[in-house]
């Protein structure tokens, strides 16, 4: 008897009971759809974040090559010597080498002589001067008044700034190399040459002389140095105006020892090799010569010896 009441009451309520339990199998899977969709969104939330953290990282790693870039150091070499600064003023930031303390020893050296020598002059013509005052009582000296000999340095300064002042150059006799070294990359403006560390090819107004760090560079030509600054591909630059239009440019320099305005005999030491900017990082440390005529590129290799 009680088996068949159970029996009509699941007879009775058999659709009600489908009806619970597909709900209940629908509700399961729309709390697992739901489970399933959060953790998808939460998965996609920490992978964006992530991305956004490399991003962030990159465009870091970006500007600090950029701010390296600006200050002229180069990228593609392990270098531990500090940071060079901006522009020209990185020369000053920089230690000299043994060669510019040696070159500023040998010019004390020199004015310490010429001093001497003044004074030695100096006293000569006044010794002089007094014994001929004794003896003829006059103030003349071999037939000239002692004022001429105190002109003549006055003279030699007049002599020197007007030599300064009037530039003469003839490049097939006063070009002379301004670094001993082989020359790894040639003047050439007709056609083009290959760039290892650009991998490419291109015109090259100078010629490339490889040389080692601290290397002092001499003035080829005796010259006037019309501009000092920096540039991404040469460095430090220097600018030479020779006289007769034309002029010469050395880059990649450091320690530069004279100012805008100064004029270098030739064979003078202008500065020092510098570490290659990352134009030239496979070539390697090397000095930019670079010849003008009227404003335009010559090739220096047809006056140098």
């Amino acid at each position: 008897m009680k088996r068949n009441k159970i029996r009509r009451f699941f007879q009775q309520k058999q659709y009600a009971i489908a009806s619970f339990v597909l709900f209940a199998a629908i509700a399961g899977m729309t709390g697992i759809y739901v489970s399933n969709r959060i953790t998808s969104e939460r998965q996609q939330e920490e992978l964006a974040r992530k991305e956004a953290e490399l991003a962030e990282e990159a465009r870091r790693e970006q500007e600090e090559l950029a701010e390296i870039d600006n200050q002229g150091v180069n990228p593609f070499t392990d270098i531990d010597e500090p940071d060079s600064g901006e522009d020209a003023a990185s020369v000053s930031s920089i230690v000299k080498p043994q060669q510019d303390t040696a070159a500023q020893e040998d010019e004390n050296t020199v004015s310490d002589m010429d001093a001497d020598t003044d004074m030695n002059a100096q006293n000569s013509g006044e010794q002089a001067g007094t014994e001929t005052r004794q003896n003829t009582g006059e103030t003349k000296q071999d037939g000239k008044p002692q004022e001429e000999k105190t002109e003549k340095p006055e003279k030699s300064k007049q002599e020197t700034a007007a030599k300064a002042a009037a530039l003469s150059f003839s490049p097939e006799t006063d070009l002379g190399w301004p670094l001993q070294g082989d020359v790894i990359l040639n003047y050439s403006m007709d056609q083009t040459i290959y760039f290892s560390t650009l991998e490419q090819y291109k015109y090259n107004p100078a010629v490339i002389i490889a040389g080692k760090v601290n290397d002092p560079v001499n003035a080829a030509a005796t010259g006037k140095i019309t501009d000092i600054s920096t540039n991404e591909e040469t460095g430090v630059t220097v600018t030479m105006e020779l006289g007769d239009g034309y002029s010469a440019v050395y880059g990649q320099l450091k320690e530069v020892l004279y100012k805008e305005g100064a004029t270098v005999e030739a064979g003078n030491a202008i500065g020092y090799i510098a570490e290659p900017t990352k134009y030239y990082s496979v070539e390697g440390s090397n000095l930019y010569f670079e010849l003008q005529k009227d404003g335009e590129p010559v090739n220096p290799m047809q006056y140098m010896e």
